[in-house]
């Protein structure tokens, strides 16, 4: 049978043929890690950078990296930035695995993320902080009573009065007895000309004060009094 021989003077790869020669290890795998040996080694590794120059997706390639971890051939570690948070992702890429992953598959877990890099940190807060939590709660809680205690309801014959109830009840204290009129007076007013206030109850309060004091009416003493040489 024929061998044909290639000269290779350039573009071509030098590696070990321990990967090709794993019986362990799936043809897609035996693939992969050619591929990314082939690469340079200043080559921004990725599994979108990985799926970019592959016929396969990138679950395809998330897989088969997982498998390559099991063998021992890849490691990949987590980096974080000097502020502590999750940075980019350096692969560690070996034609032989290391022991004791060189003659039976790697059981130990890799210290890694399968997320890119570039993927928001989606870790949960830390739940073993009862404190924190129970500012969180109490803010809560806060927040919900006031936009509880702010709520306006509709008042008057044209429902456009709007009072919370605080306010609802500071009218009714400060004019006990005309409180009613003098919302149905502003509901009449503001939906016969259209005109709108930012606060229902400084309008009315505003309206109180402008009115002129009203003339006592019926029998008073006072009325009766004179001065000297006057007569009645």
């Amino acid at each position: 049978m024929a061998v044909i021989r290639v000269e290779k003077n350039r573009n071509f790869t030098t590696m070990s043929n321990y990967h090709l020669r794993d019986k362990d290890l799936s043809l897609k795998a035996k693939g992969l890690l050619s591929q990314i040996l082939s690469l340079p080694d200043d080559w921004d590794y990725s599994v979108r950078g990985l799926a970019s120059i592959c016929l396969e997706g990138k679950d395809c390639i998330v897989t088969t990296l997982k498998e390559l971890e099991i063998k021992g051939y890849l490691v990949r570690k987590q980096l974080r930035d000097a502020n502590g948070r999750l940075g980019g992702i350096e692969y560690i890429i070996y034609e032989t695995p290391p022991e004791p992953c060189a003659d039976s598959p790697c059981t130990e877990k890799p210290d890694t993320v399968k997320q890119d890099a570039d993927r928001p940190n989606t870790a949960k807060p830390d739940e073993g902080n009862p404190p924190q939590l129970n500012t969180n709660k109490t803010k809560t809680k806060e927040i919900k009573d006031k936009e509880k205690k702010e709520l306006r309801h509709k008042y008057g014959a044209y429902g456009n009065v709007l009072l919370s109830d605080e306010d609802f009840e500071k009218l009714m204290a400060e004019f006990p007895a005309d409180y009613t009129q003098r919302i149905e007076r502003l509901s009449e007013y503001m939906a016969s000309s259209g005109k709108s206030y930012k606060s229902h109850l400084a309008t009315i309060r505003s309206w109180a004060r402008k009115e002129k004091p009203t003339v006592q009416r019926g029998y008073s003493h006072d009325i009766y009094k004179y001065e000297e040489g006057e007569s009645l």
